[in-house]
């Protein structure tokens, strides 16, 4: 147990300039653009992980249900962070044999993401497109060209 702690200890100590960071982005982003991902904000689609943060509240605040409707991919990366989880401070080992697990996890994201863009988008969130992000501010036109193009 002492181990387990000191491990998480000392990678959030090794860490802590890289995570400030990110929650500090994370939250500031959230709070400006109500939105987090920098793929919607900078082209209004959604990216791979669109869904993802919402599928993990729903799936703990037990309605797993509308977790999967979110992002269904989410158990596996569920299984994935758990496995690290275990692995890294746990056991203490190494995350290199985690390897093929990532790949899969990975591919599956990509493809459901694929399936998700021809089958979902853009009528059902988190599957839609955000009129308000980068490119729109800089090329009026990109917005009706793209509005133009989806269903």
């Amino acid at each position: 147990m002492r181990n387990t702690i000191n491990r998480i200890y000392e990678d959030i100590k090794k860490n802590i300039v890289p995570l400030s960071l990110i929650f500090g982005v994370w939250t500031i982003m959230t709070i400006v653009f109500h939105r987090f991902c920098p793929v919607v904000l900078f082209c209004g689609f959604p990216c791979p992980g669109c869904g993802m943060t919402r599928a993990f509240f729903s799936f703990f605040t037990l309605h797993p249900i509308r977790a999967f409707f979110y992002n269904p991919v989410y158990p596996l990366w569920l299984i994935t962070l758990i496995s690290v989880a275990f692995r890294r401070y746990i056991q203490g080992k190494s995350l290199v044999s985690l390897r093929p697990l990532l790949i899969l996890t990975a591919l599956a994201t990509i493809a459901i993401y694929i399936w998700r863009m021809i089958y979902v988008f853009p009528n059902h969130e988190p599957m839609t497109f955000f009129h308000k992000n980068l490119m729109s501010t800089l090329f009026p036109s990109y917005d009706n060209f793209i509005t133009t193009r989806i269903r």
